[in-house]
């Protein structure tokens, strides 16, 4: 039980307001307001998202993390794309977008931070350029922006 409360301490309160947010406002472009029973599901599977990987990497000790590479988040894109259009589980569409969202969230403050992304290419051969890690960013928020539309349709 003491790792589940760590998890929860240390998340960063504005990764979580903004997922609640974002989760919501999904929610409410999808049905408006008023809200099917199903979306009981979607509402779990995206507050479980908001922590699934953070919960994963303290209850396993992973460190480091195995989540936050360039690796990682080509295969989740992937994998994303494949559940959001392709199954009628709310549970796993919200699951994916909040997951999604954390892993957007964990690249942007460490390229506040830090300026760059270069830990997340540690398992890449070669140096990558800050400029393609930017391109990078940019495509995996673009390809979010469409798989939040498609959930939204």
């Amino acid at each position: 039980m003491n790792k589940f409360l760590a998890v929860i301490a240390r998340k960063p309160p504005l990764f979580l307001i903004i997922s609640l947010v974002y989760l919501a406002l999904i929610a409410f472009l999808k049905w408006g307001r008023q809200l099917p029973v199903d979306a009981i599901y979607y509402a779990i599977g995206a507050v479980l998202g908001v922590f699934f990987l953070d919960i994963a990497e303290v209850f396993f000790n992973l460190v480091p993390s195995p989540f936050r590479t360039i690796v990682f988040v080509a295969g989740f894109a992937v994998i994303s794309f494949f559940v959001i259009s392709s199954t009628d589980s709310l549970l796993g569409k919200g699951l994916v977008l909040s997951l999604y969202l954390t892993l957007l969230l964990w690249q942007l403050g460490e390229w506040q931070v830090r300026g760059n992304l270069a830990s997340w290419y540690a398992m890449v051969a070669g140096t990558v350029t800050i400029p393609t890690q930017q391109w990078i960013l940019v495509g995996f928020l673009v390809l979010f922006l469409v798989e939040t539309y498609l959930f939204v349709q």
